[in-house]
């Protein structure tokens, strides 16, 4: 199955790389050169506070995005073209956009939490490398993305999603996250 921006990437049960086992991951960008999405179910012990200087009033909490460009705040919202330079993904989801609007927005309560979640880093592949991941069946792919997804709790999410993949996968959605543990 070809991969496409805007669908959700779910790590199979067997994928055990520590960084993406259990991982959801939205696909911002999709083409020839490679692909780039965000890890939505892995929060860090970290705000937006504690990110950025000047921003003491808000404690909107920030995502791990995945392992490229740590030093770096990327963030997914639902104020479109309110928030100029905004990279469409899918309906009425986009990607980075002017920090400067999206700061004042949140500031002045104009842009709520439910609009917007931030990451530290995100997840890439090289041209052709996601197509190889999927072909070996390391990642399911999931051709809808819900707009309620973004508002999942980060510990629903992985057993959601890979019960929608269907078949024996949905045996994996009940077991706990290391099941030797049990």
């Amino acid at each position: 199955m070809p991969v496409l921006q805007g669908q959700i990437l779910v790590a199979r049960p067997m994928l055990n790389d520590g960084g993406f086992k259990r991982t959801v991951i939205l696909m911002a960008e999709h083409n020839e050169q490679g692909s780039l999405g965000f890890i939505l179910n892995k929060p860090m012990h970290l705000t937006l506070k504690d990110v950025l200087p000047g921003m003491d009033d808000l404690k909107f909490p920030v995502y791990y995005g995945g392992p490229v460009a740590q030093n770096q705040l990327f963030y997914i919202h639902t104020a479109g073209k309110k928030i100029s330079d905004s990279i469409h993904i899918q309906q009425n989801y986009y990607w980075s956009g002017n920090f400067s609007e999206i700061a004042e927005g949140l500031k002045n309560h104009t842009l709520q939490a439910s609009q917007i979640r931030f990451f530290i880093g995100y997840s890439g592949w090289g041209a052709g490398q996601l197509e190889g991941e999927v072909e070996e069946k390391a990642w399911g792919v999931l051709d809808s993305f819900t707009s309620e997804l973004i508002n999942k709790h980060p510990e629903d999410m992985w057993p959601e999603q890979v019960a929608r993949l269907g078949g024996n996968y949905k045996v994996f959605a009940d077991l706990p996250q290391e099941p030797s543990l049990n």
